[in-house]
């Protein structure tokens, strides 16, 4: 049976409003909420959630927004941690180049941006780690941006946990010391724990359950089996979700 024109303007129109609002569902609300999913995907393991992310908020990798450049960059980060994890090397390639490539503008636009040096010099230290060609030039790169970060911010605890993490995990013979980065994590931590009440809800927020968990680690390999309980409960209490957190506090 034909359809009357006026019925198909109906259908039509219903189509066009139940697409708009599937789309509208898939846009991320803003740079801090991304940030807050792509945090709880982290610490939950859930990689489907961190690749649609990071789809969704591909367009603001060349925004013009450094708020927005950071989300996106900031969902990459958490996927490149979750695929080194989860051994995809390809996958963690490629968030991680996608990572330091949107950086790239925010810094430039910006640079006195000191939180995105240090999360540009985070993606590039796990791309240090990756091996390959690539390593010693990304390991430079990380060492570089995260000295830009610390002449412009040095007491910004993120700036210093990603600092221990380049000094912890970079090999001795460039300046790598185990212990120096276990001082550093208790640093951050006790920086992030030093913040004023309400700083979490920020829109660059993140790490202070990962300084305690390194702070966990470093103190369960020195042989402080309390200290190490202490900080991996202080962790799990500011993200209860933080599987990796969890599974220490458990053992």
């Amino acid at each position: 049976m034909p359809v009357s024109r006026d019925r198909w303007m109906v259908l039509a129109t219903a189509t066009l409003l139940a697409v708009a609002s599937v789309a509208a569902r898939a846009q991320p609300a803003d740079s801090a909420s991304v940030l807050a999913r792509a945090q709880t995907a982290f610490f939950a393991g859930n990689a489907d959630e961190l690749r649609r992310l990071v789809t969704t908020t591909t367009p603001w990798a060349r925004s013009a927004n450094n708020a927005e450049v950071y989300a996106h960059a900031y969902a990459q980060f958490r996927l490149l941690q979750l695929a080194i994890g989860q051994k995809r090397k390809s996958e963690a390639e490629k968030a991680g180049e996608a990572c330091t490539a949107a950086l790239d503008g925010a810094v430039a636009r910006d640079p006195r941006f000191a939180e995105g040096f240090a999360l540009q010099s985070a993606c590039y230290g796990y791309l240090a780690g990756l091996g390959g060609f690539g390593a010693i030039g990304n390991g430079s790169r990380s060492g570089k941006t995260i000295e830009a970060a610390l002449k412009l911010d040095a007491r910004n605890p993120r700036v210093i946990l990603v600092n221990g993490f380049g000094i912890y995990f970079r090999p001795k013979f460039v300046g790598g010391d185990k212990d120096k980065g276990c001082a550093l994590f208790r640093s951050a931590a006790a920086a992030f724990d030093a913040l004023p009440a309400g700083s979490a809800t920020t829109a660059m927020s993140w790490g202070a359950p990962e300084a305690h968990l390194w702070a966990g680690r470093c103190a369960g390999d020195a042989g402080d089996g309390a200290g190490a309980q202490r900080e991996f409960a202080r962790a799990v209490a500011l993200a209860p979700d933080f599987l990796a957190a969890k599974r220490r506090l458990a053992r």
